[in-house]
């Protein structure tokens, strides 16, 4: 558990490095809603609708988190529902990738949306349904481009990944693990991290996410047919 938080907080600086242009003109756009007084460019008029839109798609995993903690916990007490999941995950990304039909920017992003969006972030709470696979395939089906879906859906992610970096860290007693190792663990799940992220973005403007789904019912199944099998 100690460990799982050096990663989890290694993961959330990839997110605070790798989009801190955007935090601070989200962070901007905030304090300037709260002054009616303030003229808009263009540029804020963007922002202070997507900082709401964040805020409002962060409530639904707060809400499940805190009634539903226990019995999300105890799907992870077996390996079998990851594997299912994992082929749902597939074919929802499939979907989106075949059906939806992605032509919005960021900015066309609504309140409705931005909702449906954070409860499909809520409903990866499950194992084995990937958190930014299932909102990245939300947003498309609400239009947003691919790559336009993807920041949103990384956005989306980092309130929801300090919150639960706060949650554990209060709880994890921090001498269970030699000090080097926390180290190396949110050294390693920076670089990744990051890099995941940026290849990911560029990857995502030109190719499709059946690539992904591809990946998720092969592996989903391969999981699947091993526990199955003992």
């Amino acid at each position: 558990m100690t460990l799982d938080v050096a990663l989890h907080f290694g993961t959330l600086l990839a997110l605070l490095v790798y989009f801190r242009k955007d935090i601070i003109l989200l962070l901007k756009a905030f304090f300037f809603s709260l002054n009616r007084r303030h003229t808009y460019s263009e540029e804020e008029k963007t922002y202070v609708r997507l900082v709401w839109w964040i805020i409002l798609g962060t409530i639904p995993v707060v809400v499940v988190a805190l009634i539903f903690k226990k019995n999300i916990e105890a799907t992870f007490a077996s390996a079998i529902p990851s594997a299912i999941f994992l082929l749902v995950t597939g074919t929802y990304m499939a979907l989106a990738d075949i059906f939806a039909t992605p032509r919005k920017a960021i900015g066309q992003l609504n309140s409705g949306s931005a909702l449906v969006i954070g409860i499909s972030q809520a409903i990866a709470l499950l194992p084995g349904i990937s958190r930014s696979g299932t909102t990245l395939s939300t947003g498309m089906f609400f239009g947003l481009k691919r790559e336009d879906a993807a920041r949103f859906a990384f956005l989306l992610a980092i309130p929801a990944l300090l919150g639960a970096f706060l949650l554990e860290i209060v709880t994890v007693p921090l001498g269970d693990l030699s000090i080097w190792l926390m180290l190396l663990g949110i050294v390693v799940s920076f670089g990744v991290g990051f890099l995941c992220i940026h290849f990911f973005l560029r990857f995502l403007k030109k190719n499709r996410l059946l690539w992904f789904s591809a990946y998720c019912w092969a592996f989903g199944l391969f999981a699947l047919i091993m526990l199955l099998w003992g």
